[in-house]
């Protein structure tokens, strides 16, 4: 029997299609990136998925800090903006594709994942296309860990649409149990505010970040619900956030921000903000 295999549906729009330009510019914004000490063990990374053009560098920031480390299962938490399903969908597939090769699923972490809750299920739900659109959240992320980690390592694809406080709290809990420091890391993937105002973007975005870097998991939970908070992944942040405060102490440190008017450097229309994040256990514990 065939592999059940994610195609990268979106190379050559969000990202190049042609590997050796892709392999570059990636490199090229990993280069620009400054190495940042962090207080403890590295837990995770928030990144933004919009297209390379726009949020490339500010992921890159994040991205640099596993550069050629020795992580062998990537756990990758991302929104399902296109399908609406309840619960959590771990991908039930073999693997994903990037114009750069395939990643295998970590099968073994997926069921332990997937069995660790009754609303955290096996599917594809999420993960193919609906109606003639897939999802982008996720795929981005496939050839920025390729290149950042330069060897082979497995992933385990989540994605899911109910924020609930609940259901950040129940997969944040499962994959506090299974993640193994210094082999696993946690990736979510977020845009910040969506909106028609540069200032409001710079004021909602002040207000996001800020709530992300106390970890405030709860309030920022509520608060995104509400619109206080502008997250399209606040779910998958919430998740990762809940996972460090099971596994100990934990830190938030802002890696990068703009907004893609800044990118751009025209302001009036559609703005679409951006961050990225390092989240890491003290050094102490």
């Amino acid at each position: 029997m065939g592999k059940q295999v994610r195609e990268p549906v979106w190379a050559g729009q969000f990202y190049p299609a042609e590997p050796g330009r892709l392999n570059g510019q990636i490199e090229g914004y990993l280069d620009a990136a400054p190495d940042q000490p962090l207080p403890g063990r590295l837990i995770g990374l928030i990144v933004p998925h919009a297209g390379y053009d726009y949020s490339g560098a500010t992921a890159a920031a994040a991205y640099r800090q596993i550069r050629s480390k020795a992580y062998s299962t990537v756990f990758l938490l991302a929104p399902s903006h296109v399908e609406a399903f309840s619960g959590v969908s771990v991908y039930d597939g073999d693997c994903y594709r990037s114009p750069l090769g395939i990643v295998p699923v970590d099968k073994e972490a997926a069921r332990a994942v997937a069995a660790a809750h009754r609303d955290i299920q096996l599917s594809s739900a999420g993960h193919g296309a609906k109606e003639g659109r897939a999802e982008h959240s996720l795929e981005v992320q496939i050839p920025f860990l390729q290149v950042a980690l330069g060897h082979e390592f497995e992933v385990v694809p989540i994605v899911f649409h109910d924020f609930s406080v609940e259901n950040c709290r129940n997969l944040g809990h499962a994959l506090a149990g299974l993640l193994d420091p210094g082999s696993t890391l946690l990736v979510a993937s977020s845009d910040l505010y969506h909106g028609y105002s540069y200032e409001e973007c710079v004021r909602t975005d002040d207000r996001t970040v800020e709530c992300i870097e106390a970890m405030e998991i709860e309030e920022f939970c509520l608060g995104a619900a509400k619109g206080r908070y502008l997250a399209c992944g606040a779910g998958p942040i919430g998740a990762l956030l809940y996972t460090a405060s099971e596994i100990g102490p934990a830190r938030v440190t802002l890696a990068a921000r703009t907004n893609s008017a800044d990118v751009t450097g025209v302001r009036g229309g559609w703005t679409v903000g951006y961050a990225s994040f390092c989240v890491s256990r003290a050094a102490d514990s």
